[in-house]
């Protein structure tokens, strides 16, 4: 279901951009007013899309897609730079496709790896979802903010400012986390090796109560062998008995 939406969310969102482009042009104009308001959505639906149809793939071929998206948007982004110090036309749609991808397509993608990752070191699943989600709306919000910053358009410094603080509380929250998981698994050991400890103390008393257990009985076979007859003696003395029976 989730691959069917992210076909559908794709194909929209090629079409609002190449709708764009075709009535616009692939100039500055894209990035002022409506048009732009357009070409965002389209890019965000495009590059979110895109991730969806990946998203629940198996493990592999998810972070190979998360890999080929993060060296496609920085290709992007690079020449987006570039163009924009020569003043190229268009340059700054490059900008702005390079880190929509690296933000929604990469981001989303690395945000599922990263979860599916740390949460078998957690204890719970719900830890592992937040904190990976913390980094994910970081990481997107600085650059989305450098975006908007390069573009100048309103808001970008609070979006950087949001972006660092998300991400400064993440990085404390996931270093919090992980220091108490050490240091349960630390105690967890702990009790695992007295546990094993006082098994084997055990397990040694019991050899040991065997052992006595089967020497006593040694001891008492060795002792009945000495006081009873042997089988030879008792069946010479039933020979003897039997021809002084038919002698008489």
């Amino acid at each position: 279901m989730l691959k069917l939406i992210g076909k559908i969310m794709l194909i929209v969102g090629i079409a609002a951009i190449a709708a764009i482009v075709l009535v616009v042009g692939f100039d500055a104009r894209v990035t002022k007013g409506v048009p732009i308001i357009l070409f965002t959505s389209g890019l965000l639906l495009a590059s979110l899309g895109s991730a969806f149809v990946f998203l629940n793939a198996e493990e592999t071929l998810r972070k190979k897609a998360a890999y080929i998206g993060r060296v496609v948007s920085a290709f992007l982004i690079v020449l987006g730079l570039v163009c924009t110090y020569l003043q190229v036309p268009g340059a700054r749609l490059e900008l702005m496709v390079g880190i929509f991808i690296l933000c929604f397509f990469h981001g989303t993608l690395s945000f599922k790896n990263k979860y599916e990752k740390w949460k078998v070191y957690t204890r719970s699943n719900r830890d592992a979802f937040f904190l990976s989600t913390f980094d994910f709306i970081g990481i997107g919000f600085l650059f989305l903010g450098a975006l908007f910053k390069i573009q100048q358009w309103p808001w970008a410094e609070n979006m950087m400012f949001i972006g660092f603080g998300v991400v400064a509380i993440g990085t404390l929250a996931w270093n919090q986390k992980f220091k108490t998981e050490v240091v349960q698994r630390k105690e967890a050991e702990d009790k695992l090796k007295e546990t094993l400890t006082e098994i084997e103390n055990q397990k040694q008393k019991v050899e040991e109560k065997q052992k006595e257990i089967i020497d006593s009985i040694r001891y008492a076979k060795r002792i009945q062998e000495s006081l009873l007859p042997t089988e030879k003696y008792i069946q010479r003395k039933l020979n003897e008995l039997k021809s002084n029976w038919e002698k008489a």
